[in-house]
C-alpha cells in the first residue's frame, strides 16, 4: 500500500476523484486554506502482478476536479515482488512529482505545462 498526499494550488481548487491503473483512489481532505488544498487517499496494490526484470510498465493516472476539468497523464512504473526487497538498497530515492498545469479552453482537461521530480 502506497500513501499518496496531494497538494492543490491555490486552495480554492477541489479535487473530487482520483484514479492510478484503473483503480478508485478516495481522497480525504485533510487541510484547506487560500494556498493549498491537502488530500491524502491510499494506493493499494495488493494482487498486482510484479513486473518482469527490465521491463517497465505504464500506468494511467488522473483527477477530476470541480469546475477546472481532468487532470490525466501516464506514469512509467515497476512492481516488484514484495518478499524480494533488494531492489531498495540501490537506485535514486524518489519522493514527489510536482505539476504546473492549467485548464484547457473548455476547463474539460488540464494542460500540464512542468514536471519536476522530487
Amino acid at each position: 500500500k502506497y500513501k499518496i498526499e496531494v497538494a492543490l494550488r491555490p486552495g480554492t481548487v477541489q479535487a473530487t476523484t482520483m484514479g492510478i491503473g484503473g483503480v478508485n483512489v478516495p481522497l480525504e481532505e485533510k487541510s484547506r486554506d487560500a494556498q493549498v488544498a491537502s488530500y491524502t487517499g491510499i494506493y493499494d496494490t495488493e494482487g498486482v502482478p510484479h513486473t518482469k526484470s527490465g521491463e517497465r510498465q505504464p500506468i494511467q493516472v488522473n483527477m477530476q476536479f470541480n469546475d477546472i476539468g481532468v487532470f490525466e497523464t501516464v506514469w512509467q512504473v515497476k512492481f516488484y515482488n514484495y518478499h524480494k526487497r533488494d531492489h531498495c538498497q540501490w537506485g535514486n530515492s524518489f519522493g514527489s512529482i510536482e505539476y504546473e498545469c492549467k485548464p484547457n479552453e473548455t476547463r474539460s482537461l488540464m494542460w500540464i505545462n512542468k514536471e519536476t521530480f522530487h
